[in-house]
């Protein structure tokens, strides 16, 4: 009876192995990690060539991603707008790259937002309708803002996007790196739940980048732009 009783209890152990071997794997989603890809153009260095060449780039490796432009550099650069490809969208981060909560006055604030916008849209011959802002502060004023400059999605958080729907921006998660920290290699790891947004400026080469797609590129990535993940149309052309 012993030597039945251990036989049972290997063949149970072998089953139990095998299923938790298994189960895994089938609860694996087959969902694809969703990237969306964000650069930052935060002052003049470099510019023009960092932004012609970012264009070359994204058209060579044909992936979708977002570009935000302050109103200012779009003015004397618009090239940086011009050039981008029709997978991408552009927005605007005020007309002075400036932190909005260092206004005091709303009216100036406003100002702000709406000069940065119509900078672009002009440089671009687009209508933008997503934002994102400067050094990533905001204060009570940001929806009002938004909403009065015809803006409809907001990019200026870590840990989510906000996207204007029946009178109100609605808070959608969304996990952001900084793209010069992380490997290929961590994203390919990360699993499958939030989108991602992996954000550069216009202080990483562009060698870099080019390389970072490449890599990135893969069965398991899906390069999304703004418009795919709010269900948008930011960037009218």
């Amino acid at each position: 009876m012993k030597i039945i009783h251990l036989g049972t209890i290997a063949t149970g152990t072998v089953i139990i192995l095998g299923i938790v071997m298994v189960v895994p794997a089938f609860m694996q989603s087959d969902q694809p990690l969703l990237v969306l890809l964000s650069f930052s153009i935060t002052d003049d260095r470099n510019l023009p060539v960092w932004c012609n060449q970012l264009s070359s780039v994204l058209k060579n490796n044909n992936v979708k991603a977002i570009v935000f432009v302050p109103g200012k550099i779009a003015q004397e650069h618009p090239e940086c707008v011009s050039d981008l490809p029709n997978t991408v969208d552009i927005g605007s981060e005020t007309y002075d790259y400036v932190s909005l909560t260092s206004i005091q006055d709303y009216a100036t604030q406003l100002e702000e937002v709406e000069r940065g916008k119509n900078a672009v849209d002009a440089a671009g011959k687009i209508e933008s309708k997503v934002f994102k802002a400067p050094h990533e502060t905001t204060d009570q004023n940001i929806y009002s803002l938004l909403s009065r400059s015809g803006i409809l999605a907001d990019f200026s958080y870590n840990n989510q996007y906000n996207k204007y729907y029946n009178g109100q921006f609605i808070k959608f998660n969304l996990t952001s790196y900084d793209g010069v920290y992380y490997s290929v290699d961590f994203f390919h790891s990360l699993p499958v739940s939030d989108p991602v947004l992996i954000n550069f400026d216009n202080s990483t080469p562009i060698e870099q980048i080019d390389s970072f797609i490449t890599h990135l590129k893969s069965p398991n990535v899906r390069f999304e732009s703004a418009t795919d993940l709010t269900g948008l149309e930011l960037t009218k052309r």
